[in-house]
């Protein structure tokens, strides 16, 4: 009971630190689609444009910060990455030269790589037994970041106008202290997950041909939520004539959905297993974005985006472990493509996105963010099943080892 009740304090404090993260990165659409109304930003490619800075730099080095954290045990990277994180979007309200602003924001970017890489291979090792609800209630912290960070901006824009923005930065200087203080004692759980990792090396072997399946999948649902965040708000203004903070909750609400699926996503992978939890929630985002697109009042819109943010989120946590499990021996690197590359690839695609939007219509960037989930369903079919090629593995060396025992 003590070492459960102490497991998930840890998952908890993950959790928040998480959340300091990510309520920056999911800020800053919200933020963006206020300055494009106020006339700072002058069209919809431009927003596109400042989401890729965000995004770029931090989609590249995320990788390289994992390969660090799996050389040696760095816990401070986590406190390092929030406070870039923050600084980096705290004062784009001052701001209106956009080479500036691309700037900040690719500089908010690189925080947000140095935290997730580090963070998930801290959450794979303090998660003993259940890795998916553990990696679950570390997801959550960030969908709750993306939850709060629309709703702070619309409030404080609401408040004090764009220099508003400035408040995102509290959450993280709070965080960032609180985990330098915890700085040894994850290096002391790093360390016993190798340990446990070394004991079991004959059944938990890599897989990169199924983790490049894996990243593939998880590329292209990345431009599903980043084409959602960054374009929702723009499609219930253009097509409900819902002003920006009304259009902006909508971002919220999806962020709410996506808590709850984490966390759900993760307890069911325990249960009846990663794989089907991947491909069924993928799948099934399909029909209710189709649905979503023929929605005739921003009401049923809103509604279609709870089953909508439950199939595409359901999915998140569970990709990060079966990206850790496919690359056992390299789990920062791992999580630094699952939850930063993966993720951040979305936002190099948004430029796209907003081109379709400039010169077709918002209906067209939603009709291909569709077809976008299609493709992403049809990947994750394409997973192999890792906890049964483990499982077979496993019975083939007991097989092997009966016979000399007699």
């Amino acid at each position: 009971m003590i070492k459960f009740v102490k497991t998930y304090k840890e998952n908890l404090i993950l959790l928040l630190a998480h959340f300091a993260t990510d309520i920056n990165q999911g800020s800053v659409s919200a933020a963006l689609t206020v300055m494009l109304n106020s006339g700072v930003l002058h069209s919809k490619q431009e927003m596109s444009y400042l989401v890729l800075a965000s995004t770029l730099v931090s989609s590249l080095i995320q990788p390289i910060v994992g390969y660090i954290s799996d050389r040696k045990p760095r816990p401070y990277l986590m406190s390092l990455g929030i406070i870039i994180s923050a600084l980096g979007l705290m004062f784009i309200g001052f701001i209106t030269d956009f080479s500036l602003l691309f700037l900040l924001l690719t500089t908010s970017g690189i925080g947000v790589a140095i935290f997730h890489p580090q963070a998930g291979k801290i959450a794979n090792s303090v998660s003993t037994t259940n890795k998916g609800k553990g990696m679950s209630i570390f997801s959550v912290g960030g969908n709750l970041g993306f939850t709060a960070g629309p709703c702070l901006i619309s409030g404080a824009t609401l408040l004090w106008g764009l220099p508003g923005i400035v408040v995102i930065g509290i959450p993280a200087f709070i965080m960032s202290t609180w985990l330098i203080l915890r700085n040894r004692k994850y290096v002391e759980y790093t360390r016993t997950e190798e340990k446990r990792q070394q004991l079991n090396a004959s059944v938990e072997q890599e897989d990169y041909r199924g983790f490049a399946m894996l990243t593939a999948m998880i590329f292209f649902r990345s431009m599903v939520l980043f084409g959602l965040t960054t374009f929702i708000p723009v499609y219930f203004i253009e097509t409900f004539g819902l002003n920006s903070q009304q259009a902006n909750l909508n971002l919220s609400l999806i962020a709410v959905c996506s808590a709850f699926a984490s966390l759900a996503g993760g307890i069911l992978a325990d249960r009846i297993g990663f794989k089907k939890v991947l491909f069924y929630s993928a799948a099934s985002s399909v029909p209710f974005l189709l649905m979503f697109n023929q929605a005739s009042s921003s009401i049923a819109a809103s509604l279609l985006l709870i089953p909508v943010a439950f199939c595409i989120y359901g999915t998140l946590s569970v990709s990060m472990v079966l990206g850790q499990k496919f690359l056992c021996r390299h789990v920062g690197f791992a999580s630094g493509i699952t939850i930063g590359l993966g993720i951040s690839f979305g936002g190099l695609t948004s430029p796209i996105l907003g081109y379709i939007a400039d010169t077709y219509g918002i209906a067209y960037t939603m009709y291909t963010i569709t077809a976008v989930a299609f493709v992403a369903a049809l990947l994750a079919f394409l997973v192999p099943d890792i906890d049964k090629i483990r499982a077979d593995r496993k019975a083939r060396l007991e097989k092997t080892e009966a016979p000399a025992e007699r």
